[in-house]
C-alpha cells in the first residue's frame, strides 16, 4: 500500500510516500489476532487473498483455554473478526471484507499478576 501525503507544518510543507509492505501488513495482523486471542505470536497464522479488491484475511489460531469463562468459540472469533477488520482499517488505512478463522490446536492461557 503506498500513499502520497502532503502534510501541512505550519510554515512548511512536507511531500512524501509511506508504503506498508505486504510483509509489515502480516507482521501488523499477527499482532491484532495475538492481541484479540491472547496468545503468542507463534501460535498465530495469517495469510491474505484478494476479494474484489478488498483483502481477505485467512487466520489459523488456537483456543486459548482459561480466560473469559462462558464466552463461545462463536463469539470469540466475532471478537478476533471485528479486531482484524477493524485494526486494519485504522492503522493501515486497508479494507478486509472476508475473515475466514480456523482453530487449531489448544492453549491453556494463565493471567498474570504483578504484585
Amino acid at each position: 500500500m503506498t500513499g502520497d501525503v502532503r502534510a501541512d507544518t505550519g510554515e512548511r510543507k512536507l511531500i512524501g510516500r509511506t508504503t506498508v509492505t505486504g510483509r509489515a501488513l502480516q507482521h501488523l495482523a499477527v499482532g491484532l489476532v495475538r492481541d484479540a486471542a491472547r496468545v503468542t505470536a507463534q501460535d498465530v497464522s495469517v495469510s491474505f487473498s484478494d476479494e474484489a479488491g478488498a483483502l481477505k484475511a485467512t487466520v489459523t489460531v488456537p483456543v486459548a483455554l482459561g480466560q473469559r469463562p462462558g464466552d463461545t468459540l462463536i463469539t470469540r472469533a466475532e471478537a478476533l473478526r471485528e479486531a482484524v477488520i477493524r485494526g486494519l482499517e485504522s492503522l493501515a488505512g486497508r479494507t478486509v471484507s472476508v475473515v475466514d478463522i480456523r482453530y487449531s490446536g489448544v492453549r491453556e492461557v494463565r493471567e498474570r499478576r504483578v504484585l
